[in-house]
C-alpha cells in the first residue's frame, strides 16, 4: 500500500478520534475497510507518535493532543504569544516587501501589529488576518479556497497568479513538535499549504510558544532544517532548545 493512502488513512482516524474521543478497532476496519490488523498497526504508530492511546479494543484521544479552535488558542497563553508576536515585528524587513502569514493564533497576533504598515503586500489564507488587517493601508490576497469555521482560513487549489511570486519573509505557527523532527499540523491541507508558501519564500520564520513542545501532532510538515528563524517563549525545554540550535537559529521572545 502506498505511503500516501497509509498517511491518509491514519489522519482520518486522527479526525474520527478528535471528534468522538474513541474509536474501536472493529469499527475502524469496517469504515476504512481494511483488516483489523492493519488497524492495529495504525493504532501503534499513532500512539508511538504521542497523539493517541491504546485502550482494550481501541484507542482514544490523548489529551495533550487535542487541537482547539482558533477562537479559543488566541486566549491561551495570550501573554507569552504577544511578545513572541511582538518579537516578530524586529524582522519584518523595511520599506516594500511581500509577506507570507498563515493562519496561526500568534501569527494573528503579528498581523495586528504589522496592520499599522503601509508598505506590505500581506499573502495569506487567514480570515482573522484579513479582517484585522483590512482597517489598515496595506495591500492583501487572499488565497481562497472553501472556508474552514474551525480554523478560521481556506483552504484550496493555489492560485496561478502567485506562482511567480516570491515571498521576503513567510511567518508561520505550528502545532505540537514533541517528539518530532521538524514543524507539525494536524491535516494534510494545512501541511500542502505551508510547504508551498515555504517553497516561494526567502526566509521562513516559524512562531511557536514553548507549549507546542509539551504536545504532539500527526503531520510533519518539514524539518526544522529547512525553516530559518525560530521565535519562541523562555519556558522552550533547554533539551529541546539545545537540539534546535545546531539546525535553526533560535531567538527567545522576552
Amino acid at each position: 500500500m502506498k505511503n500516501k493512502e497509509i498517511l491518509y488513512r491514519r489522519e482520518q482516524i486522527m479526525n474520527i478520534i478528535r471528534s468522538t474521543g474513541r474509536l474501536s478497532t472493529e469499527d475502524a476496519a469496517r469504515i476504512f475497510q481494511v483488516s483489523t490488523e492493519t488497524i492495529r498497526q495504525d493504532f501503534l504508530y499513532l500512539s508511538q507518535q504521542g497523539v493517541i492511546k491504546k485502550v482494550y479494543g481501541g484507542a482514544v484521544i490523548c489529551e495533550s493532543d487535542q487541537i482547539d479552535a482558533l477562537s479559543v488558542r488566541e486566549g491561551v497563553n495570550l501573554a507569552v504569544k504577544d511578545r513572541i508576536a511582538k518579537k516578530a515585528m524586529e524582522y519584518l524587513p523595511e520599506g516594500d516587501c511581500i509577506i507570507g502569514m498563515d493562519s496561526g493564533s500568534t501569527v494573528a497576533l503579528l498581523g495586528a501589529y504589522a496592520s499599522y504598515r503601509r508598505d506590505l503586500l500581506v499573502v495569506t489564507n487567514s480570515h482573522r488576518i484579513l479582517q484585522i488587517m483590512t482597517a489598515g493601508s496595506n495591500r492583501l490576497i487572499s488565497l481562497g479556497g472553501e472556508f474552514s469555521q474551525e480554523e478560521m482560513a481556506y483552504y484550496g487549489e493555489f492560485p496561478q497568479m502567485l506562482e511567480q511570486i516570491t515571498l521576503d519573509v513567510f511567518f508561520l505557527g505550528t502545532s505540537g513538535v514533541k517528539g518530532r523532527n521538524g514543524i507539525c499540523t494536524k491535516n494534510f491541507q494545512q501541511s500542502a499549504l505551508k510547504n508551498r508558501l515555504m517553497d516561494q519564500s526567502r526566509r521562513k520564520i516559524v512562531l511557536a510558544d514553548s507549549s507546542k513542545f509539551h504536545t504532539s501532532s500527526l503531520v510533519e510538515v518539514a524539518p526544522w532544517s529547512k525553516l530559518d528563524l525560530l521565535i519562541t517563549d523562555e519556558e522552550i525545554p533547554e533539551a529541546a532548545k539545545e537540539q534546535l540550535e545546531q539546525v535553526i537559529q533560535v531567538v527567545i521572545a522576552i
